[in-house]
């Protein structure tokens, strides 16, 4: 058994997939962690962790007994199971906490609100032993914490309204040839809009109402792949948002903002306008546009006075942008684990954001207005 030292967690990488390898890149990568061990039922599991000189465990029981017998060292684990079996984040993340490890479980970390409470539960019950954090990476990206920061800063006044997108033209590689089609785990709203409806809830608040109105579907496939939501906040501001993934568009979270960095020359589109009184803004260029030149901005400033348009945010990014947000996250997982930081996407955070997305599900089935607890 290899025991890591004290500035270094242990991490163990459930699931193999595309997102569980890319975790474990991240891991191998950072200078804070280290890795314990793979789980993983397929053969190709034990080839994984054979390259890497680590363990494999067939199973999460089988991981926790040979940690009890002393035959591995593991602070924490990274669930990264398939999104169509997003019903087993909560199992393994319970069985986890339960055995006092640490986990990041990947989004959404249930189907519905019953189940994410479960893990809710099982993080109350530790009693801050064991700390799930929810795979939100988005929170990290250094665009949206000089976003938050604007935000928090009231340079835009109370916050009337958003526009949001999250377009472009899925497909390549087989893309649709497996669950990615199914209603169980697939479809635009779980894959994607899981991502943006925690962005906005983190930016804005919780959503109290919404209505969801599906677009056509133009592939012949059983799940949604394009639709419209009108939301409103706790907070009384409201807010529409396009999504799709059926469309020629460069109006997209990872283009837009070079997080995927296999979308070349798709950068600088901004893909979120905010509206206040006092100002508004655009991710991912930040442009603030205010009526902060004229002598009395409350008095002066209409629709037919000149906005003032400020760059500055963006400049304090120069540098920044550069470090992963996977990265950025995985550092703040670590001071999760060694009780320096709270979550910043809690399994209480990560049920909240299953509830909007439930609601945007019914919304579109039923036809009608849903509001959330």
């Amino acid at each position: 058994m290899t025991r890591t030292s004290h500035l270094m967690t242990s991490i163990a990488i459930i699931g193999t997939g595309l997102i569980g390898k890319r975790h474990l890149n991240h891991v191998i990568s950072e200078p804070l962690t280290r890795l314990a061990a793979i789980v993983e039922p397929l053969p190709a599991g034990k080839e994984l962790a054979a390259e890497h000189g680590v363990p494999c465990y067939a199973s999460v029981a089988e991981l926790i007994a040979a940690r009890d017998a002393n035959e591995v060292y593991v602070d924490a684990a990274i669930v990264g199971t398939p999104t169509h079996t997003f019903f087993s984040h909560v199992p393994i993340g319970v069985q986890l906490i339960d055995a006092g490890l640490h986990a990041l479980v990947e989004k959404p970390i249930a189907g519905t609100r019953k189940e994410a409470q479960l893990l809710v539960d099982a993080v109350e019950k530790a009693g801050g032993k064991a700390k799930v954090l929810v795979g939100q990476h988005r929170r990290f990206n250094p665009y949206t914490v000089a976003l938050k920061s604007a935000l928090n800063s009231g340079k835009l006044g109370k916050l009337l309204g958003i526009q949001g997108t999250w377009a472009t033209k899925k497909g390549g590689n087989n893309y649709f040839s497996d669950w990615k089609i199914l209603p169980a785990g697939g479809g635009t709203i779980n894959i994607n809009m899981i991502h943006d409806v925690d962005l906005l809830r983190y930016l804005f608040g919780d959503i109290k109402r919404v209505y969801c109105e599906e677009g056509e579907r133009t592939r012949g496939h059983p799940v949604e792949e394009t639709g419209a939501v009108v939301l409103k906040f706790a907070s009384g501001a409201v807010g529409t948002f396009f999504f799709s993934d059926a469309t020629a568009s460069p109006w997209c979270w990872e283009g837009a903002t070079g997080e995927n960095p296999d979308l070349v020359g798709q950068y600088s589109k901004d893909i979120y306008t905010i509206f206040g009184t006092h100002g508004s803004i655009q991710l991912p260029t930040l442009s603030l546009f205010t009526f902060d030149h004229l002598p009395d901005p409350e008095k002066d400033g209409n629709w037919l006075t000149r906005l003032s348009e400020d760059l500055s945010i963006r400049e304090t990014l120069v540098g920044i942008v550069d470090v992963p947000p996977f990265t950025l996250q995985l550092q703040h997982f670590v001071r999760v684990c060694q009780g320096l930081e709270e979550p910043s996407c809690s399994a209480l955070e990560g049920l909240r954001s299953v509830d909007a997305v439930e609601a945007i599900k019914v919304s579109m089935v039923e036809r009608r207005v849903v509001e959330i607890e």
